[in-house]
């Protein structure tokens, strides 16, 4: 059991609050020691009102010592070590809070190590304990001599284990800054400090703190010398000099550095990624070098036996401007496939990202030169390292996302939600298999919180929060709460949000203005899709054609004498659905389930009907049935329908049953004479009888791919794979 020690003096307004830091630890076998030191305020009263609040076996382990007469921090806190009954003590000063984590981190590092004494980092935060981005560093491990020069322990967040420290010595002297007195008798005993650089308390730092005096500060730090460590003068002004200037130095390193850490390790992650293209680059330089430019410089003699003399020639800057051009040729095209999109795509993702820069730059740079060479250059040289390249890329792909992970653990998550549970639930479940990224802490749901609270929880412990489900002005004012106060914040995106991120900007007037056109594929992509079309769907069924073979002869075999007439049944059947526009059109695919199922959908692609790359085609009674629950599902058909597509390579398909379900529902709320604005208002904030989860997120998955469409977009999207499987 961890015993926790609180003296309290003057902590009226505090103490609530540090209390529910300690009822809300992960880590629950623990007592809270308070001890009153005769506090002149109405710290008692708020206490007791607080115990009463509180479930009777938790408000049970809270124990409220009352001194009669106020002898000062040091003598309170030795009150509760004397009356501690746990192998632990912990400290925790009446305005200091912690982490929810504290105790459990705290404790398994003190295991790991087999440590007798563990400190944490913390972060400073203002009179109301709001974090202000400040934070401090802990060595891994402090001992006695160590401990002269530096006052890195900070009581809140020390834990001591008595089976090895010596309790008697966790008692404080009745002097200034009992505390480091303290820390340095038990360090003096042979003990050694495991620091914990992971910050798990909040430092409550007022603008006219106590500590915050410079000259009290050495005042007492010189007394420490003098009658605690019992230093000479000499050696006292030695270690104070050494303190003063690693606190100098600590300062300046944390206001120069260490606030801007995490600014600086996403510089460094990033530019791994600059470097992987600079090491493809190299193995290009090498292929220049001992290939290509010899054959480009060198004597140019034709088929026919007619000399053109000799090539190229170029110089240091010249062999640099091919190098360069090459070097940003492949940062554009891979940059714009998301391959320099380490953390924020999945390492396969990054990689496809990467085959395509990799691809798109040889192909464009060998028919640069042979363009330089006035023919057709030797095409397997270039393959050769492409194939290279391509196996430098997965390794890098992998390794960069290791190191991410690494450099980044995952964000303490506080998920804000509205009043689709369904949703909020699907969208949790989600960030719960990403444990590398994310660890939900907290789940709130915005219209069962006062809006006050709201912000407070946002300005806690969190790495991030996450909103999910709101609309309109909550969602606006929570969105500039966390932009103002420097808190970082993911959004699960609704229709109209997707809608506007393919909006451009415009600068007529002076004031922004996004033009959201009717139709987000201009003229000349859609030929370069058609093209693309027409090309990959010949080239698939050519690939295909001994799979149709033999699908086509054993489902026709088993399909002979179909009707009354004899005439075998078709392996193939018709599909109704609604195409692009929302015009009825048919697809084929074989009758039978199996391995190449949606084959024949290929010859759709060649006739027009469909696309390589769309949404999900879908039988017209389902597409029906989804808008009537929903009218935004006909935006999907703003496009053409496609064999693969976006939501299918993630594995999201649209469920028919679910969909029957919610159009009984919607019809049962009409036929019951529910008023159209409440009907609007169960829309507005995501209620799910307007759409399933599944059927919402395949939405928004569709939507995503029509407002963001480019040619390269579908190569990445055919190039990663999808799964065919449907979740019915």
């Amino acid at each position: 059991m961890i015993s926790i020690i609180v003296p309290v003096y003057k902590a009226e307004n505090y103490i609530a609050d540090t209390i529910r830091t300690v009822v809300q630890q992960t880590y629950t076998d623990w007592e809270l020691l308070l001890v009153d030191d005769k506090s002149p305020d109405h710290s008692c009263e708020v206490i007791e009102k607080t115990l009463e609040d509180l479930p009777g076996e938790t408000a049970a382990r809270i124990h409220l010592i009352r001194k009669e007469k106020n002898e000062g921090a040091a003598r309170a806190r030795n009150t509760g070590v004397d009356a501690a009954k746990g192998r632990y003590i912990a400290f925790l000063d009446a305005d200091d809070l912690w982490d929810p984590r504290k105790l459990e981190l705290s404790l398994s590092y003190m295991e790991k190590y087999h440590a007798g004494f563990v400190f944490t980092s913390y972060y400073f935060g203002d009179e109301n304990a709001h974090p202000t981005g400040k934070r401090t560093r802990v060595p891994r491990t402090l001992t006695y001599e160590k401990a002269l020069s530096r006052t890195v322990i900070f009581t809140s967040t020390v834990l001591i284990d008595t089976d090895i420290v010596a309790k008697n010595l966790c008692r404080m002297p009745d002097i200034g800054s009992e505390d480091t007195a303290a820390w340095w008798q038990i360090l003096k005993s042979g003990v050694t400090a495991y620091g914990l650089d992971t910050p798990l308390a909040i430092y409550r730092r007022p603008a006219q703190s106590l500590s915050s005096n410079k000259g009290t500060a050495i005042k007492r730090i010189w007394n420490l010398y003098r009658n605690v460590a019992r230093l000479s003068a000499a050696g006292s002004a030695w270690h104070l000099v050494q303190w003063a200037f690693r606190a100098t130095f600590r300062r300046a390193i944390d206001d120069a550095v260490v606030n801007h850490m995490e600014s600086f390790k996403r510089f460094i992650t990033v530019r791994l990624s600059v470097l992987g293209l600079i090491l493809q680059t190299v193995l290009y330089a090498i292929l220049w070098f001992r290939i290509y430019y010899p054959i480009v410089g060198g004597p140019r003699i034709s088929q026919d036996g007619y000399n053109f003399g000799y090539g190229i020639k170029l110089y240091f800057r010249g062999h640099l401007l091919i190098l360069l051009i090459y070097f940003l040729v492949l940062l554009f095209i891979t940059r714009a496939n998301g391959g320099m999109k380490t953390g924020y795509h999945r390492p396969a993702a990054v990689f496809t990202g990467l085959v395509i820069g990799i691809a798109s730059t040889n192909l464009i740079t060998y028919a640069q030169l042979s363009l330089m060479a006035n023919w057709l250059l030797p095409a397997i040289p270039i393959i050769c390292l492409s194939v290279v390249q391509v196996l430098l890329a997965l390794l890098l792909a992998y390794l960069s996302d290791a190191i991410y992970r690494h450099v980044f653990p995952a964000r303490d998550t506080l998920f804000i939600t509205g009043k689709d549970d369904d949703l909020a639930g699907h969208v949790v479940q989600s960030f719960e298999t990403r444990q590398d990224r994310f660890r939900v802490m907290r789940v709130l749901h915005a219209g069962q919180k006062p809006w006050a609270e709201l912000e407070e929880e946002c300005l806690r412990w969190y790495g991030c929060v996450v909103i999910c489900g709101l609309h309109g002005r909550v969602k606006e004012e929570l969105l500039q709460f966390c932009y103002g106060h420097y808190i970082r914040v993911y959004l699960i995106p609704d229709v109209s949000d997707l809608l506007l991120e393919g909006s451009e900007q415009m600068d007529l007037f002076d004031t922004p203005i996004l033009e959201l056109k009717e139709y987000s594929i201009r003229w000349e992509l859609r030929i370069v899709k058609r093209l693309f079309d027409i090309i990959g769907s010949a080239v698939a069924l050519a690939v295909t054609s001994p799979v149709w073979i033999v699908r086509c002869i054993r489902e026709g075999d088993k399909g002979k004498g179909g009707d009354q007439k004899g005439k075998a049944e078709s392996p193939i059947e018709e599909i109704r659905i609604l195409g692009q526009g929302g015009k009825k059109t048919v697809c084929h695919r074989f009758r039978k389930d199996g391995f190449g199922k949606s084959l024949p959908m290929l010859t759709d692609v060649l006739a027009g009907r469909l696309s390589l790359v769309g949404p999900q085609p879908l039988p017209a009674s389902l597409q029906e049935n989804l808008m009537q629950v929903n009218p935004d599902y006909f935006y999907r058909l703003r496009v053409k329908p496609g064999y693969t597509g976006y939501a299918q390579k993630k594995g999201i398909f649209y469920r028919e049953e679910d969909a029957e379900t919610e159009n009984q529902i919607s019809a049962a709320e009409s036929s019951a004479g529910q008023p159209v604005e409440h009907q609007t208002e169960n829309k507005a904030a995501g209620s799910s009888r307007f759409g399933s989860f599944e059927n919402q997120n395949a939405l928004k998955m569709d939507l995503s791919y029509v407002q963001h469409y480019t040619p390269l977009l579908d190569l990445r999207i055919l190039l990663g794979g999808c799964s065919r499987k449907k979740k019915q």
